[in-house]
């Protein structure tokens, strides 16, 4: 009794240290519900281009010096850097002679090559020392030096320049060097349908007689010489055909000492040269060349004939209506060949404007087995650009597209200086930013029409195709867009 009062004392007194049970816990209130994203409504219209921007491209201040030399000065001071471009009239491919053609361009390309007593490495060394980029070449009409260089090493970097442009060593091993590059280069296009059919288009278009026919061959390389290229410089490198281009964080004033410090010493030779190029030939009827390269993954198609030069009154309607026809992603040609049949990766056309008539071209890689399809589709396209009236949008749409592109083409220093070398080459002065946007969107339908009716002649064209011929020369015939003549990649690639 006593052990079960103890017990029951112990349980009364166990329960007593034992803590009481806790009340059950509220249940926890739900979470509130996460606010379902909703996506916004993918919009189901194009967004409007806004108007073009305002392109404060500052006045140019124009300087002379005593040999010639013209100096453009552009000052953008944001960024302390200067771009330098020293572009010379008369120096490229239409200004070779016709026995040597590429010699333009390896004159350009033998310029930084060593200089002014410095081998190759020793000045590629003394520009890396300086943080300077410089590269030198040579286009149609001109050849060109570029410089890019910090602001507090551009005293410097304009010395190497001046050596490169005016004062270049041309070594025999570096002239030997550069032959064999191109003599590989020569060998290796053979299998390159691509560079077949441009040195096709282009020769059968304008003809071995005239500057833009002519393309370098093993032959005319090898023929090569130091004295060739020392001949060529000294013709046609001169300060009176010579314009140096600087924008950047360039003060006049400060900068023309040095301009004359590192040019001043370059000799005129008496007036500037000013060769014309020569008319272009006209093409009777369309003709189409096949150049057989069995095997070829696919054709590759140039179509064109001698456009216009960029003197033209009409530049700012070709612009707009080549927009249109090959000169943007959503332009026809390439709607039509690569969105809407599948056919290419992609298909475009241009208008190469030159001092002379420099050549329009539609062009594009295309299945084998869609060549003689993508040739009709070209063709059909050619003639409705000429035969249809723009609709008022694609119109817009066009002229907004080639004026919203300047900004961007004047984004740099070295956008700029490229730009203004540009106007340099063709005479042409600054002012053209000014009033380029107006221009674009004064662009009527109606000149549209006119130009592609003046400047767009399928029925006088040179075709090009270079692919496979046992897989496509009958669909070609069939197609009966005019005679077809067998030729071959030797006679161009040589």
């Amino acid at each position: 009794m006593n052990r079960t009062i103890a017990i029951a004392a112990a349980g009364a007194a166990l329960a007593a240290c034992t803590p009481a049970a806790a009340p059950a816990p509220e249940a926890a209130p739900a979470p509130a519900p996460a606010p379902v994203a909703t996506a916004p409504e993918f919009p189901r219209t194009a967004p409007r281009p806004g108007a073009a921007p305002r392109v404060d491209l500052p006045d140019p201040v124009r300087m002379r010096l005593g040999n010639g030399l013209n100096v453009v000065y552009v000052r953008q001071a944001e960024l302390p850097v200067i771009s330098a471009v020293m572009v010379t009239r008369g120096a490229g491919s239409a200004d070779e002679p016709a026995a040597t053609p590429g010699l333009a361009s390896f004159t350009a390309n033998m310029l930084d090559e060593g200089a002014g007593g410095r081998s190759s490495l020793e000045l590629a060394d003394a520009l890396e020392l300086l943080g300077a980029n410089l590269s030198t070449g040579a286009g149609v009409d001109a050849a060109q030096a570029n410089l890019y260089v910090l602001r507090q090493n551009f005293p410097q970097a304009l010395r190497l320049m001046a050596d490169v442009v005016t004062r270049p060593d041309l070594p025999q091993r570096e002239v030997d060097r550069l032959k064999q590059e191109r003599l590989t280069q020569l060998a290796r296009a053979r299998d390159e349908a691509g560079t077949i059919a441009n040195y096709a288009f282009s020769g059968l278009v304008y003809g071995s007689g005239h500057p833009y026919g002519r393309y370098p061959t093993a032959t005319a390389t090898q023929a090569l010489s130091r004295q060739a290229v020392a001949a060529f410089h000294g013709q046609r490198f001169r300060p009176e055909a010579s314009t140096l281009i600087l924008v950047g964080d360039v003060d006049p004033a400060q900068m023309q000492p040095l301009v004359e410090q590192a040019f001043g010493g370059w000799r005129a030779q008496g007036t500037a040269v000013a060769s014309t190029p020569p008319a272009a030939p006209r093409i009777g009827r369309t003709t189409i060349y096949l150049i057989d390269k069995p095997g070829a993954a696919q054709s590759e198609i140039r179509i064109g004939h001698p456009g216009v030069a960029r003197s033209t009154p009409d530049y700012y309607a070709l612009l707009v209506m080549n927009t249109l026809l090959g000169g943007s992603f959503t332009s026809r040609l390439n709607t039509n060949l690569r969105e809407t049949h599948g056919w290419s990766y992609g298909a475009s056309s241009g208008f190469q404007m030159l001092r002379g008539e420099g050549p329009f071209t539609a062009r594009a890689g295309v299945q084998t087995n869609a060549t003689d399809s993508s040739l009709v589709e070209f063709f059909r396209e050619l003639g409705r650009i000429r035969a249809e009236d723009v609709s008022e949008a694609d119109l817009e749409k066009a002229k907004a597209f080639v004026a919203l592109r300047l900004p961007d083409q004047l984004e740099t220093t070295q956008d700029v200086a490229g730009q203004l070398a540009t106007l340099e080459t063709y005479g042409l002065d600054a002012s053209f930013f000014d009033t380029y946007v107006q221009r674009v969107m004064a662009v009527t339908a109606a000149d549209l029409r006119r130009v592609a009716n003046q400047y767009v002649r399928p029925e006088q064209s040179v075709v090009v195709i270079v692919g496979d011929r046992s897989k496509v020369e009958a669909g070609i015939r069939a197609a009966n867009l005019g005679p077809v003549e067998i030729r071959e990649v030797t006679e161009f690639v040589r």
